[in-house]
């Protein structure tokens, strides 16, 4: 669907006067000076050089004439034969007819000079050529030998052209694949038959007999045209680089003198005159015939010349008419061969007189004409498309083939290259098209190669087929000769702007022509036409037919815009928004962008650079773009990567760029396409997206961005059945449809049901329904920035997407949702059954049945109650009804509902229609219908597992059934249920509550059991479960209800006590004991045990048993007080130890880390003299432009399973070694930051314990020991206090920095492992790997040993502990 588009023309009038036809020109790719040299007279000539051609006035340098003046053989240098520039010398080298070698330097040489005639061949040359490395040269001497030489001009082989051997490699028939065996096509086998005479075989009567010489692109074999004097016919012979013969071209029929190898290698290009046509035909490297196409000429028609492009993509074939010459070229593309473009040399002398393609950029063409002028012409390929954002554009598409306008309306039908819809005839040749305004952007201006424009007019598109474009005149554009318009623009159905090129003046200018069209004929008529002088040279004009921008573009990126309005003159000046961008782009566009309407957005142009960056504004999206295209949502674009890519329009440019969105569940901002495709357009407010493949195929395909934004659209508008349809057709979630607006959704649904009125698609839309908001989940809004976080967030969180839930989502188990969402599903149901129900029950009886079994939880029995209904009715249609509830729901769930309801027709009519064995269910049925009413209830609940309902129904089976009512309390642990069920009726509720304790005390749930006991007047249980419990009030009170005497109650006390020591509870077992059990001694003996010394006195002392103080009191405080002094002096050596440890712990640490560097700093003379960029320094790495990771690579392709278990099996070990804490390990400092830690907390913990026993000694005197218990505990304070901020310091930024580095490179690797599980049925074996080496790298960072050895230090309490008396 490519197009070439003339950017930019210089002509340069004229510089010098050639004497003949003998004009030769080289170019340099470093700086794009042209040399010409040509001759002024039969044995003279001229070399001249043209700089500054970006300029409009190029300068004229001439550099030599010929021969020179002090030269004794003036009369024998001949005419101009080649002439090549010579990268490596800066030299150009001149070849003469008569055998002369002139090399001229740009800079003088040793001797002085700047011209060198480096030899002569005696016999002449008749035509050049060098290799493309310019390391060899080739020449035709006048004896017809092939000459070949080095650069430097040593002779290498020379050797006869025409011989009759056939070459080297030539073919050898071992008697097999013969041409008669061959498919012959249409032709059938006549033609294998049809033997071919080639001796009447002759040479062409426009050959002019010279040589002609051509290298292959890689430069290992050249070619060489020969008119044979032997054979009688040209021949072309094919060399290698020694200039040893391969292979001789097949007999053709007056094969003509052009000839040109493309540089890809495949194809030698040469032309044939055959008597009813002219061909350019085509050979392979061993020299058969490789098809050909027939040039549109007359038969005086001569071809010159022949030139492939630098990129093979473009074939150059100069022309030799009667009436002057021109130059075509041609492409090819699927196979078919299409005329772009012709340039026309039709004045006086004017004739083309040398043509060459740049050797650097591809399009570019340089031309010399006979009169001596230069002219370079500029191409690009471009796209003729109807860009204009309009939902009836009819996404028209013209392909340019000569004066043959090949169109297709894309969104009507996709026909394929090298056909087309319609293919329309204009006068001339095309040079140039635009799309207008006019019928939603279909209509086009045509301009020829003769400056005409033709106008066609696309009125009807309702008629089916469509008609074709048609006809309505032309004018006449050219009105000087030296002006020629290049490109044009239809603005305004009354204007069209021309880009000009003013070769007298060497200027662009911009013509705007107003017009006129007949209103019964529609011919057009040119009213006004109006020149704007411009400044410089410009490559583009672009005109957006939506927004009405018109633009001028320079080389450099500069940017111009043209206001044209009604009542005043046409202006040019600068566009506020955007006045540059930040080079030159061969392809660009405007577009706006922004949230709100269109006129608040902000004006944006982007571009596209021949280096595949692309720009919007001076901005760099992308710096790999292949082509791009404005959707009326997006701008689309396809990378070199092989993905097409869709940023929104409708966000801030400031926001406008690529967003990484890997980590997502679902991206549809990018989407895989075939290697090399290209954007030929996308339909506005469409799903199509038209690539074309390299090999000239078309694809139509419809990207999840742009479905789902015409689904957008429509249900903006309420256009329900138009979003459907379109969900349904590409497979989009049709939650879409309520999730999109859920206001507006609910308050159209009887709209809703009115467009989508067929059953089946009601029925597809209600089945999809589920509690989910896909808006968040799989289709977020593009651009919107809440969207992309809660994406983010669900990509981030540990869930899966592939299966349900309860709540009908698709979010992991248990995923929370709102209220809201929970009931979308029932919300939705509903709305549309009581519309459903409204219309035409019946009608939509399925569509109803659907809205009570997609309920959540399904509303089954709703269900089965209409379908009883409606048998009642229409037994026909309850069937039809029946049969499809059962294709929606479990057969088994709906017999069993049907059973719940305890309606046996229902319960049948459900089996009958299913797959259900009747041996199966008549038995129970008929075994039901025997039983009374509430036990046959009874029966079918317990069937159902309807366990409580069950029990209601068994209770009001009658007093009989009691015990069964018991049994089955037990069974199914219903006892809640049947205290509520047995409220009532007091003695079996207490009976229910006496085998409830039971249960309980059985589980272990001794209060409860209690209780229950206590409630159905069982106070011995109650007593026993009060006393397992360890309630020792409630016990005791129990027990005085009971009359216990005293020894059952001491008993009693004495057990519970036992339980309170257990229990440390040993303030309640002195209770226990001083109050029931009347054992004063043993309850000072469990307050002493608990240390509470001052209770223990206080019960001495209230019980009067003053002796207990010798024999219990004074030595328990004794030996209290040894524990506790003990325990101190056991710390204080511990903490004294620890800290002591740690000091040498980290004054090792920093001897090493000095010592380190010092190491670093000491120069190593051994390295001196080491190659740091040696050859086996990329072993290491382990990257090549194959591979994506490094040697981790190769051994890390072990499963991210076995990775996970390594890891936990390393926590664990590392776990151990901190728990151990041995000397010398890297733990070491952790383990005893720890354990001074929590020895602080235990001595804190004591303070309690310490002041209690201070206080008891106090007042009993013992000063003396409460001195020493006081100094030693404050004396391990103190050092605490000393050594707390020595032990414990604040972390530093580098301990924070790993840390965090191993937080973030754990996070990054359950990541990971999430999207290569989710992409684990995409990915390559390879991308396996690289995946599995990155798992690995982060694990190796996530799990490095990080000892803890900073934080904060341990609060102590504030609380007083000592005894100011002591």
């Amino acid at each position: 669907m490519k197009n070439l588009t003339l950017l930019s023309q210089i002509y340069l009038a004229r510089f010098g006067r050639p004497a003949g036809k003998d004009i030769h020109h080289s170019v340099d790719p470093e700086s794009g000076h042209v040399y010409v040299a040509y001759s002024t007279g039969p044995a003279e000539g001229v070399l001249v050089k043209i700089t500054d051609l970006q300029s409009p006035f190029p300068e004229i340098t001439e550099l030599a004439t010929f021969p020179p003046e002090n030269d004794e053989h003036l009369e024998q240098w001949g005419y101009v034969v080649g002439v090549k520039f010579l990268v490596d010398i800066q030299a150009v080298c001149i070849v003469f007819s008569h055998g002369d070698v002139v090399l001229f330097h740009n800079e003088a040489t040793e001797t002085g000079d700047t011209m060198e005639i480096v030899g002569s061949v005696d016999s002449g040359i008749s035509c050049m050529a060098w290799s493309p490395d310019e390391e060899l040269v080739i020449m035709v001497t006048g004896e017809g030998s092939i000459l070949e030489m080095t650069k430097d001009f040593d002779v290498i082989a020379e050797n006869p052209v025409d011989v009759e051997e056939a070459g080297e490699d030539v073919s050898v028939n071992v008697g097999w694949g013969k041409k008669e065996t061959q498919f012959h096509g249409t032709e059938g086998k006549q033609a294998a038959q049809r033997k071919v005479d080639t001796s009447t075989h002759t040479s062409s009567p426009d050959d002019d007999n010279n040589h002609r010489l051509s290298w292959r692109g890689d430069g290992t074999y050249f070619c060489c045209s020969s008119k044979d004097a032997r054979l009688g016919r040209r021949v072309i012979r094919v060399y290698n680089r020694e200039a040893i013969l391969q292979t001789t071209s097949e007999s053709v029929d007056m094969l003509e003198h052009g000839l040109s190898w493309r540089p890809s290698g495949n194809l030698i290009a040469s032309s044939q005159r055959l008597p009813h046509r002219h061909d350019i035909v085509f050979f392979e490297r061993n020299g058969l015939r490789h098809g050909e196409f027939t040039l549109r000429e007359e038969a005086s028609t001569v071809v010159k010349e022949l030139a492939w492009n630098c990129d093979s993509t473009v074939l150059a074939v100069w022309l030799q008419r009667t009436n002057g010459s021109c130059i075509q070229l041609w492409t090819m593309n699927n196979y078919k061969w299409y005329m772009k473009q012709e340039l026309l040399y039709n004045g006086e002398g004017s004739s083309v007189a040398s043509l060459q393609w740049d050797v650097e950029a591809a399009l570019v063409l340089h031309v010399v004409t006979e009169s001596g002028s230069y002219q370079r012409n500029q191409y690009c390929w471009d796209n003729y498309i109807n860009e204009m954002l309009s939902p009836d554009n009819l996404g028209t598409v013209a392909v340019v083939d000569g004066a043959n306008l090949m169109v297709t309306p894309f969104r009507v039908m996709n026909v394929p290259p090298p056909m087309s819809a319609f293919t329309l005839t204009v006068p001339y040749a095309i040079q140039h098209i635009s799309f207008s305004t006019l019928h939603h952007g279909d209509d086009m201006a045509v301009l020829l190669a003769d400056q005409r424009v033709a106008f066609y007019e696309m009125a009807d598109k309702t008629t089916r087929p469509l008609p074709e474009p048609k006809l309505v005149g032309l004018i006449e554009l050219a009105e000087i000769p030296s002006v020629s318009v290049r490109q044009i623009a239809w603005t305004h159905p009354d204007t069209l702007i021309g880009l000009q090129y003013d070769s007298d003046i060497a200027t662009d200018s911009i013509v705007v022509v107003k017009l006129a069209f007949d209103e019964e004929t529609k011919a057009p008529k040119i009213v006004s036409r109006t020149d704007l002088p411009l400044e410089g040279l410009f490559q583009r004009l672009y005109f957006n037919q939506t927004h009405g921008d018109i633009m001028l573009q320079k080389a450099d990126g500069d940017l111009l815009t043209i206001t044209i309005s009604e009542d005043e003159e046409p202006q040019v000046g600068r566009w506020m928004e955007v006045h540059s961008l930040p080079e030159g782009c061969l392809w660009m566009g405007t577009t706006r962008i922004g949230t709100g309407p269109e006129e608040y957005r902000e004006k944006a142009v982007v571009g596209l650079a021949r280096n595949n960056r692309l720009y919007v504004n001076d901005r760099l999206i992308s710096s790999e773009t292949t082509s791009f295209c404005l959707h009326n949502h997006f701008l689309v674009f396809t990378t070199a990567t092989h993905s097409a890519r869709f940023l929104p329009l409708e966000t801030s440019l400031y926001d406008f760029k690529i967003v990484d969105n890997s980590m997502l569940p679902y991206d549809e901002s990018v989407r895989r396409v075939e290697r090399g495709s290209k954007i030929v357009l996308a339909l506005p407010y469409s799903v199509n997206l038209v690539l074309q493949m390299p090999r000239g195929n078309l694809e139509t395909i419809a990207p999840r961005a742009m479905v789902l934004s015409v689904t957008r659209d429509a249900l903006d508008k309420c256009d329900f059945r138009t979003a459907f349809v379109t969900c349904r057709k590409h497979r989009i979630d049709l939650n879409l449809l309520y999730d999109h607006n859920p206001k507006a959704f609910m308050e159209n649904v009887p709209e809703f049901v009115k467009q989508v009125k067929e059953v089946d698609y009601l029925n597809l839309f209600l089945s999809f329904l589920r509690n989910e908001d896909v808006t968040q989940t799989l289709y977020p809004v593009p651009g919107s920035e809440s969207s992309l976080k809660q994406q983010l967030t669900a990509a981030a969180a540990p869930q899966t997407y592939a299966r349900p839930n309860k709540n009908g989502s698709k979010g992991g188990y248990g995923a929370q949702i709102s209220p809201e969402l929970a009931q979308k599903v029932n919300q939705i149901c509903d709305a549309v059954r009581v519309e459903l129900n409204t219309l035409d029950r019946n009608t939509y009886i399925n569509s109803v049945l659907t809205t009570y079994v997609r309920k959540s939880p399904p509303d089954l029995e709703s269900a089965l109650l209409l379908l009883a209904k409606l048998r009642d009715e229409d037994q026909a249609l309850a069937e039809d009804a029946l049969k499809f509830t059962i294709f929606l729901a479990d057969v088994d769930r709906l017999f069993d509902v049907a059973l719940g309801m305890y309606d046996f027709a229902l319960v049948l009519m459900v089996a009958q229609w299913s797959q259900k064995d009747p041996r199966e269910y008549l038995p129970f049925l008929n075994e039901l219908r025997t039983l009374e009413k509430y036990y046959q209830r009874y029966r079918i609940d317990d069937h159902l597992k309807k366990y409580k309902s069950a029990l209601q129904n068994l209770s009001q089976a009658g007093e009989k059934y009691f015990s069964d009512c018991v049994s089955y309390i037990r069974q199914h642990n219903l006892y809640k249920d049947a205290l509520k069920v047995f409220g009532s009726n007091a003695t079996k509720h207490k009976a229910i509550l006496q085998i409830y304790g039971d249960s309980l005390s059985v589980n272990g749930d001794y209060e409860q059991a209690g209780v229950a006991y206590a409630m159905a007047g069982d106070k011995e249980k109650a007593l026993e479960a009060y006393q397992e419990a360890g309630f020792w009030r409630e016990a005791v009170v129990l027990a005085h209800q009971l009359n216990y005497d005293a020894p059952a109650m001491a008993y009693l006390a004495r057990g519970l006590a036992e339980r309170m020591k257990v229990d440390k509870r040993f303030s309640e077992a002195g209770v226990l004991l001083a109050e029931y059990a009347k054992d004063s001694e043993e309850a000072v003996s469990a307050l002493l045990e608990g240390r509470l010394w001052s209770e223990a006195i206080r019960t001495t002392y209230l019980y009067n048993r003053l002796d207990l103080m010798a024999t219990h009191v004074t030595p328990g405080i004794a030996d209290g007080h040894h524990d506790l002094m003990e325990s101190i002096r056991d710390m204080q050596e511990q903490f004294d130890k620890q800290t002591k440890r740690l000091k040498e712990v980290r004054d090792l640490k920093i001897e090493k880390a000095l010592a380190e560097a010092a190491e670093d700093m000491t120069p190593d003379d051994a390295l001196d003299n080491v190659d740091m960029m040696s050859d086996t320094t990329s072993m290491a790495s382990g990257f090549s432009r194959y591979t994506a990771a490094n040697s981790v690579l190769s051994k890390s392709s072990h499963s991210s399973k076995s990775s996970s278990q390594y890891t936990a099996r390393l926590k664990k070990r590392n776990d151990r070694k901190r728990q151990r804490g041995k000397k010398g390990s890297v733990f070491e400092e952790e383990y005893l930051i720890n354990s001074l830690r929590k020895l602080i907390v235990r001595v804190d913990a004591t303070k309690p314990d310490v002041h209690a026993l201070l206080k008891c000694l106090a007042s009993s005197m013992s000063l003396e020991r409460a001195t020493v218990l006081q100094k030693e505990f404050s004396k391990l304070l103190n050092d605490i206090n000393v050594h707390m901020h020595i032990t414990f310091i604040p972390p530093t930024d580098e301990f924070l920095a790993k840390k965090k580095a191993a937080e973030e490179a754990k996070a990054e690797r359950k990541k990971l492992v999430r999207q290569n599980q989710a992409n684990a049925h995409l990915m390559s074996r390879h991308d396996e790997a690289v995946a599995q080496a990155q798992i690995a790298q982060l694990e190796e960072i996530a799990e490095q040993e990080i000892a803890e050895i900073y934080g904060e230090p341990p609060v102590l309490s504030k609380e007083p502990w000592d005894v100011d008396l002591v």
